[in-house]
């Protein structure tokens, strides 16, 4: 690999992680908090800078960005990331008492995850609380294609950095440039932000925890400022409003770019898109009958069913009320949707809908072969087949995903003797989710894990989050033995 390129853009990035830093360091002046609070920002963003300037000036913007040198990019930079942003929140007086909880609680930030070791989220200064929904909105869309969108220029190879982030089986640019391309999509990003927070302010949130909830769901993350989550609020508009943000979120952007600059029929043609409908409808249907005698109103069952179903399958994680209650059926539903996640190229986590759809044509296939094997069956998706080395890809991403499952799954069943919250714990962290069920369910957090089952956790979020092979490369071994000075 080519060591000076690496150590260059890393260096950027760091830079542009000052850059970002000093968002939530304006909100702690604006809500005149205490020097102590402003300080535990000032520290990081000199770190960031002091250490962004090294690499700069160690490494060279000369030379090639390839496939692995983009995924250890991408993979260094959230770790490195995660950890320069726990620094405010380990220097906070309450909530935070190790660099492990801090840490857990910036890589469930940057991967959009939002599980939390907090218990009192509501002690927390302003400047916290922002930073933590923040991260949740630069993780959504990604920071190097924030940083692609800013920068500018980039060479025609930044295109590897931004297919290791972009979350999906397939990556394609929706303009012939990148930069254009990345700048398109945060504008997309921002504009579908900006109209969840109006439309909470109508719904009589006041502009900072409107604009907290909205970014929570454009990044589908998950972090609120109240311990009750949505339901604080008791309101089934705000429900309404945040279930039809989250599922639009959890849309491939680039179906909405050929939507309103190309042709919406084509747009609209997308068979992920409508898998997507088709399994949120169900479910939220399944779960309202098995739920019905639980509550006197029809109303309030359909519109708290839709809304958790929203926000589990879209890996945000608000949270309306407990369904940790609710029947074995409806809880299985929702570990299910946890699995599936969002659209490729949305900002939702998960397996994703396109790979299901996949899988699930090829088992077909494969059926319809076994009873006649002279036929001949190919998969197709939007009326294309569906080549086999996609197919393969495919296969073999869901056989490390299970390998990987299975380890993260062993080392926290050292903290319980319950499969069902050890699953779901492994489950809602590694498809960057949120709350789980029982120990760790939508009222609980997971502060009483110990802390190697956080660190473990951690890492389950990172991995998910890139899709498994920045993650594997970067603490694979033979990574490091062909760095190039």
């Amino acid at each position: 690999m080519n060591g000076s390129i690496i150590k260059y853009t890393i260096g950027k990035l760091l830079q542009v992680l000052a850059m970002l830093m000093t968002v939530p360091l304006l909100v702690g002046l604006i809500y005149r908090e205490n020097f102590s609070d402003i300080r535990n920002f000032i520290i990081p963003i000199v770190i960031a800078l002091l250490v962004g300037t090294i690499l700069i000036k160690r490494g060279s913007n000369r030379g090639h960005i390839f496939t692995k040198e983009a995924m250890f990019i991408t993979a260094s930079c959230w770790l490195i990331f995660s950890i320069i942003g726990a620094i405010p929140l380990y220097l906070t007086a309450s909530n935070y008492p190790s660099p492990v909880d801090a840490f857990f609680e910036m890589a469930s930030g940057f991967t959009t995850c939002g599980a939390s070791v907090a218990n009192n989220v509501e002690l927390l200064p302003h400047s916290i609380l922002f930073w933590r929904s923040f991260s949740h909105f630069i993780g959504g869309m990604g920071i190097l294609v924030f940083t692609l969108a800013i920068l500018p220029k980039t060479n025609k190879e930044s295109s590897s950095l931004m297919q290791a982030e972009v979350p999906g089986p397939t990556f394609g640019k929706i303009t012939p440039k990148l930069s254009q391309t990345a700048r398109v999509l945060y504008l997309m990003y921002i504009v579908l932000t900006i109209i969840t927070i109006i439309f909470l302010l109508l719904g009589g949130l006041n502009l900072f925890d409107a604009v907290i909830h909205a970014m929570g769901t454009a990044g589908t993350g998950g972090f609120s400022n109240k311990a009750m989550s949505v339901g604080f609020y008791n309101s089934r508009y705000v429900e309404i409003v945040l279930s039809i943000a989250m599922l639009a979120f959890g849309v491939n952007f680039n179906i909405y770019y050929f939507a309103i600059i190309k042709s919406a029929r084509q747009a609209l043609k997308s068979e992920e898109l409508w898998w997507y409908i088709a399994i949120v409808g169900l479910s939220a249907i399944l779960i309202f009958f098995n739920i019905r005698s639980m509550y006197d109103s029809a109303f309030y069952t359909g519109v708290s069913s839709f809304f958790t179903v929203s926000s589990i399958i879209t890996t945000t994680g608000y949270v309306s009320l407990d369904y940790g209650t609710w029947p074995l059926f409806s809880r299985h539903i929702l570990i299910f949707l946890m699995f599936v996640g969002g659209c490729a190229g949305s900002t939702a986590g998960g397996i994703k809908v396109s790979r299901f759809v996949v899988l699930y044509k090829s088992a077909i296939n494969q059926i319809r072969k076994a009873l006649n094997p002279l036929r001949v069956s190919v998969s197709k998706m939007d009326g294309k087949r569906v080549d086999k080395e996609v197919e393969e890809s495919i296969n073999r991403y869901i056989l490390v995903y299970i390998f990987l499952f299975i380890i993260f799954m062993l080392v926290v069943t050292l903290d319980t003797n319950n499969f069902e919250a050890a699953f779901s714990a492994v489950a809602t962290t590694y498809n960057n989710v949120g709350p789980g069920l029982i120990d760790f369910g939508p009222i609980t957090s997971f502060a009483a894990m110990s802390k190697l089952s956080k660190l473990t956790l951690s890492f389950a979020m990172l991995f998910g989050r890139f899709e498994l092979y920045p993650m594997i490369l970067l603490f694979a071994r033979d990574t490091y033995s062909n760095v190039r000075k």
